[in-house]
């Protein structure tokens, strides 16, 4: 098969294309309209879409660009004197991004025009009468169309056709992607009358495969064995030979699928094909399906991944020649090794089940660029169509300072919406971000690192920037990623995420929440999140704010995992979430607050958790504080698990890394190698003292020649010492867990199996002040507001009281939740 490489749409024929195919809005007549240049302090310009080439910028004579109002404004402007750029209404469609850099852009607000609305898009137009019947073209000859043949004939009379080469549209194309893997940018999605439609996939709708239907022939490693923390030598296998590793192998099991897979992908050559030689082939796209993946989970349950079908054999026969069931054969591997308890995926990208309304398929092979579509109804008449053909930011905002941009809505990419390096104090204010395949804002970039490893972080985040009253929604990944300040000094970058709806976000990843939470000292407020299959805030830092936030239908396809997920680090300290909702989270082995795997030091206090089945998951991490907290309908208020449950096991899970991440904070040095500097450490103490005391003492259990424990001996890594000594970071002490309202929910359910031993063992005090009721009246609760009535129960209970009943009332208010005008 010949597949082309990825697709920049920046030439001027296809912008031109492009332009000539979308709608574009007109502002209202100049004269009209008040002149808002003498009321804004420093320059204003105009842009319109009916702006000419050579304008002068006035609003009579505006500009026909972004691109030439901020040349026009270069240089003049500063703190003292700010720039305006007034958008008036329309849409502008863009093939690049708009690049905003250094001192000479900076102190400019590029705003829409009061009462306008302003839409900057990444997505094509689909002229209605550009579409084809497909019942049309059956006896064309020519190649274009000839993949057609494969769509079911049930539907062929209701599937139009699009000839996306020929108007110039790209049609992008579909990478590996998935949790741990470096996020490309997605193929290109349509959109009718702003609802996101399918790819052809099978099954339909939310069902997919599982064991039942297909089983595991041969797993192979998965990548993740290849990082550097699980391989003998400490090196890791570059990225690219990682993508070259084989992908898992499948028997087909149920008569649902052995009916139709065959035509997935050509059969297996076994004279020149296998598992670890595949190489490209030409492909008769009349009986087989070219570009087919399954799109899912294979060996975990809480990170997705893809791998494309390369080829299939109903005889089942493995690389040997060997009877083995092996039918359905994957090209690249998997991030963990395939197992059939987490087997759930769809087979998606295929044309031979365009077979439900709302699917499409773009037909990619050899040049052939064309869209098949089976519209709802079977109709496209009276219907808005798009197709997102944009693969870059609509705006980066590099090395600036004071930069606002304010009202604006971006609209399609199958990249990102806005990123921002090295900002300070930039605002997006009053934004909507919708129908981008990647992050909706980027403050910042990580180092392309996976977060498994201890190597994992952050740059280029700036300082004081700001996204607020804006909404971010339809997005394939996350809200925010929200970078800034440097761990090792804990300087803070002060970034902030405030008074936004963010919703139905990691729609094509996992691990992309609505709040990534990295550095040091940023906040994520007063936002309303809701409607998204896996987490809502990730943290990997220090000192954050996550307060006075609305957490709702978060979790909907995945387990083990949190609302919000903390996990692999000791150091990450002081993360503060407070005054926060969390609602209807009521799936299987998911809790609200997730503290994994030696995450310490998380503050959780004065929320709300509603009808969950975990509240909280305290994981071998220590000095983490749960404090007046309530619980309405969850099954249990939390649970735990540690180190001492895998029978006091050396080395810990994820040694290597929880301890170069802790080295690379607390172990003197030069600050290289997983080491810090004696100065920055002596800043930790001193921010850190009055908070946890003996953070001085704590330790990697280590023998006498500094080597980590392997071991538990007599006089070397005793027992006492790895396992029972306060200090030792494989010890879950100094927890808390108190002043827990609990109306209808279980009691903390411990640890089973651990000889006994559960968080409570190392931190006697823990699950103090616990009251129970069975409804909220109990407590004169009120559940719609989340505040407590004047002649509530707890006035009088021990451990609560009045003081304690007027400090929650006081501060519990979600009243400013979401965007505010």
């Amino acid at each position: 098969m010949r597949r082309r490489q990825r697709q920049r749409w920046g030439t001027a024929a296809a912008a031109a294309a492009f332009a000539a195919g979308t709608a574009l809005g007109t502002p209202a007549a100049a004269g009209a309209a008040q002149d808002h240049g003498a009321a804004a302090a420093g320059t204003t310009v105009y842009v319109a879409t009916d702006g000419k080439e050579g304008a002068s910028g006035t609003q009579d004579d505006p500009f026909a660009t972004v691109e030439d109002a901020r040349d026009a404004l270069a240089g003049t402007t500063s703190a003292d004197a700010p720039g305006t750029v007034y958008l008036r209404g329309g849409t502008y469609p863009r093939a690049e991004t708009v690049e905003l850099k250094g001192a000479a852009n900076s102190y400019v607000t590029y705003a829409a025009y009061p009462g306008e609305k302003v839409e900057f898009t990444g997505a094509a137009d689909l002229a209605a009468d550009k579409f084809t019947p497909v019942d049309s073209l059956a006896d064309s000859t020519d190649a274009k169309w000839s993949s057609l043949v494969r769509i079911p004939e049930s539907v062929r009379a209701k599937v139009y056709a699009y000839d996306l080469g020929a108007e110039g549209i790209p049609a992008g194309d579909i990478y590996k992607n998935g949790f741990n893997w470096e996020a490309q940018p997605f193929a290109p999605e349509l959109v009718t009358d702003d609802a996101t439609q399918t790819v052809a996939q099978y099954p339909n709708g939310t069902d997919q495969l599982d064991a039942t239907d297909v089983g595991v022939q041969e797993a192979f490693k998965g990548a993740r064995d290849y990082f550097s923390d699980k391989t003998p030598d400490g090196s890791s296998l570059p990225y690219d030979e990682m993508l070259k590793l084989p992908g898992p192998v499948y028997s087909v099991v149920s008569d649902a699928v052995r009916e139709r897979y065959t035509d997935w992908a050509p059969p297996t050559d076994t004279g020149s094909e296998s598992s670890t030689d595949q190489p490209d082939r030409d492909i008769d796209n009349t009986k087989y399906e070219t570009d087919g993946w399954l799109s899912g989970y294979f060996g975990n349950n809480y990170g997705n991944d893809r791998v494309r079908i390369y080829s299939v054999n109903p005889e089942g026969t493995d690389d040997d020649g060997q009877a083995a069931d092996w039918n359905i054969r994957t090209k690249f591997p998997t991030m963990y090794a395939a197992t059939d308890k987490w087997t759930k995926f769809v087979a998606q990208n295929i044309l031979g089940e365009l077979d439900s309304e709302g699917e499409y398929y773009i037909d990619r092979y050899d040049g052939h660029d064309v869209l098949y579509y089976y519209p709802p109804g079977g109709s496209i008449d009276g219907k808005h169509i798009t197709l997102t053909a944009f693969d870059q930011p609509f705006f980066t905002l590099d090395g600036v300072t004071g930069v606002t941009l304010k009202g604006l809505t971006l609209n399609g990419s199958t990249g990102s919406g806005v990123r921002m390096l090295d900002a300070e104090s930039c605002t997006l204010d009053s934004d909507e971000i919708m129908n981008v395949s990647l992050d909706a804002v980027t403050i910042g970039v990580s180092n392309q690192v996976p977060t498994a490893l201890p190597e994992f972080t952050t740059s280029r985040g700036g300082h004081d920037n700001k996204v607020v009253n804006s909404k971010l929604h339809d997005l394939g990944g996350g809200g925010v990623f929200t970078a800034g300040g440097d761990r090792k000094s804990l300087d803070p970058g002060n970034n902030t995420v405030e008074h936004n709806e963010i919703y139905n976000f990691s729609k094509l990843a996992t691990y992309t929440p609505a709040g990534y939470m990295d550095g040091v000292g940023n906040t994520f407020a007063y936002n309303d999140v809701h409607d998204a299959p896996h987490m809502a805030i990730q943290i990997m830092g220090n000192d954050m704010r996550i307060v006075h936030n609305r957490f709702e239908n978060i979790l909907t396809n995945t387990s083990d995992q949190g609302v919000i997920y903390a996990g692999r680090d000791f150091t990450y300290l002081n993360n503060e979430i407070a005054y926060n909702y969390f609602g209807h989270l009521n799936h299987a082995d998911d809790q609200a607050v997730y503290m994994d795997d030696g995450a310490s030091g998380l503050v959780v206090h004065h929320n709300y958790f509603e009808d969950a089945e975990h509240g909280l998951f305290f994981n071998s991490g220590h000095s983490n504080v749960a404090s007046d907290n309530v619980f309405n309908d969850v099954t249990d208020t939390g649970h735990d698990k540690l180190y001492h449950s895998e029978g006091q096991k050396l080395p810990v899970s994820n040694s290597i890394v929880v301890i170069e991440r802790f080295d690379d904070m607390l172990k003197p040095g030069d600050g290289t190698h997983f080491t810090n500097t004696q100065a920055n450490i002596d800043k930790w103490y001193a921010a850190y003292a009055a908070q946890y005391p003996n953070i001085e003492d704590w330790y990697v259990p280590v023998d006498s020649a500094g080597e980590v424990c392997a071991a538990v001996g007599t006089t070397d890594c005793t027992q006492s010492y790895v396992w029972e000594d306060p200090d030792s970071l494989y010890v879950p002490s100094h927890n808390v867990l108190t002043r827990t309202v609990r109306i209808n929910t279980g009691d903390f359910a411990y640890t089973d199996g651990a000889a006994g031993q559960t968080v409570k063992t190392f931190s006697p005090d823990f699950n103090s002040y616990d009251v129970s009721g069975d409804a909220p009246s109990d407590f004169a609760f009120d559940t719609a507001t989340g505040t407590f009535g004047a002649d509530s129960a707890l006035k009088t209970t021990d451990g609560f009281g009045e003081d304690w009943l007027k400090d929650w009332n006081d501060n519990f208010d979600l009243t400013g939740v979401g965007p505010q005008d």
